[in-house]
């Protein structure tokens, strides 16, 4: 009988997640600064941060406008930075873990704000490479990268709600 009422209590705490990944945080809400429109400037937007970034930007309900003149806010994308370097080495001198890194520096200008705010987000990963599984070496560091950048915009948007207009 015990067995069955926790079978019964298992599937029911199963059942209320509904398919969706557990997470213990609500939905953010979308920062002040960004309520009015968005213009993205200083990036290409077919580029794959440019995309990532427009993708962050509309999950967090923002509106993306194509001129400046219609945007509330104007997001500009000073310096861009994605690269790895190696961090460690083997007894034999092979390369065995890089170090991938994005550093993004942005700048917010509002109608409040003409001046602007400039702010700087970094997100990093190591990535350790065994010369054993050479095959998946390129998906792993394709996938870091595109972690890295959803991380970026993830910081991005955090530092973009503590902007007060």
């Amino acid at each position: 009988m015990k067995r069955l009422l926790l079978i019964l209590n298992l599937l029911v705490w199963l059942a209320a997640c509904g398919g969706e990944p557990f997470h213990l945080r609500g939905e953010k809400p979308l920062p002040a600064v960004l309520g009015h429109g968005v213009y993205l400037a200083g990036i290409d937007p077919r580029s794959d941060f440019g995309i990532a970034l427009r993708d962050g930007l509309e999950d967090a309900g923002a509106d993306i406008k194509h001129n400046e003149q219609d945007a509330g806010t104007t997001l500009t994308i000073l310096k861009l930075q994605e690269s790895r370097s190696v961090s460690g080495y083997s007894s034999t001198r092979q390369v065995r873990e890089f170090n991938h890194f994005v550093n993004v520096d942005f700048r917010v200008k509002t109608r409040e704000m003409p001046e602007g705010v400039e702010r700087t987000v970094s997100a990093e990963r190591s990535q350790v490479y065994d010369g054993q599984y050479v095959l998946g070496t390129a998906e792993e560091e394709t996938a870091i990268k595109e972690d890295l950048r959803r991380e970026a915009v993830r910081l991005l948007l955090l530092r973009l709600q503590a902007v007060k207009p």
